[in-house]
């Protein structure tokens, strides 16, 4: 079980795009390719605790896994995050990304 607390799991969530959902731009088989290179099933019932959508999915994987493994997803999914908005046009919300990173990398 990682420890973030609610207000980091927030932040987070606002970053990520959670609240319909979804995560990023991630279709379910891009999902489950990124988390497969960090040796998780993201897709299997362990994860479906809440439901099957992917931001369900990333909640119960939150509850379930140790800091160590969270915090290696949750910095690769913020340099996605900040890849999406390059990509995009959009303006990264910076002040939302460094409380973020600095909840991550205290994990």
């Amino acid at each position: 079980m990682s420890s973030l607390t609610d207000i980091e799991k927030r932040y987070l969530e606002k970053l990520l795009g959670m609240g319909s959902g979804y995560v990023l731009d991630f279709s379910d088989a891009t999902y489950g390719e990124f988390f497969a290179r960090h040796k998780v099933d993201i897709h299997g019932s362990k994860y479906q605790t809440y439901g099957s959508s992917k931001g369900k999915k990333m909640r119960a994987f939150w509850e379930q896994e140790p800091d160590p493994k969270v915090g290696e997803v949750l910095s690769e999914m913020l340099d996605s995050y900040e890849a999406d908005c390059d990509l995009n046009g959009r303006e990264v919300d910076a002040s939302v990304l460094d409380k973020a990173r600095t909840s991550v990398s205290a994990l």
